[in-house]
């Protein structure tokens, strides 16, 4: 399979992920701008990522597919939110490892603490559940973290192939 195929498929599989986090990154936003600044850093790298992968999808539709000439400004976009996507995708990828390499009775302890933390949930949800829901979680965030920096590898190479379609501004 050549590059473009697979960066064409990385990147419809990947704009439905951009979707679900644009959407939780703006409920992040709201909660890190009333209660919690610390989380603006996590806000900003998921939105590098919506943005990395909406751009990328201009450049492989319009650029690409119809071979129209694009803005340079696209370029930088591209670039400079890949940097982002990067480093969320490497955080996304170490976290999800090292759930799968947790100890069993840490992990029970971890999960059940977090439990107690939220009042409304304690009491309604079985810590069995819910360390099989945050191995699936993990699971997806390992997948969708490597597809996404292999997108990313995919798409610098294909930026210097296509150079060619973005204009000077």
């Amino acid at each position: 399979m050549s590059q473009l195929t697979i960066f064409r498929v990385l990147t419809f599989i990947l704009v439905p992920v951009a979707i679900l986090f644009g959407i939780l990154d703006l409920f992040m936003l709201l909660m890190a701008l009333s209660a919690n600044p610390a989380m603006l850093l996590i806000v900003f790298a998921m939105a590098c990522f919506v943005i990395y992968i909406f751009t990328s999808v201009r450049f492989l539709l319009q650029g690409i597919g119809n071979e129209r000439q694009l803005n340079a400004s696209l370029k930088d976009w591209i670039k400079v939110n890949a940097y982002g996507t990067l480093f969320i995708s490497v955080m996304f990828l170490m976290n999800s490892a090292a759930a799968f390499y947790i100890n069993e009775v840490n992990l029970r302890q971890m999960l059940s603490e977090m439990i107690a933390q939220q009042p409304d949930v304690a009491g309604k949800i079985s810590l069995d559940y819910f360390i099989r829901l945050f191995r699936v979680i993990s699971g997806i965030m390992l997948v969708v973290s490597l597809l996404a920096i292999v997108h990313v590898m995919i798409n610098f190479r294909l930026l210097r192939r296509y150079e060619h379609l973005f204009g000077k501004e």
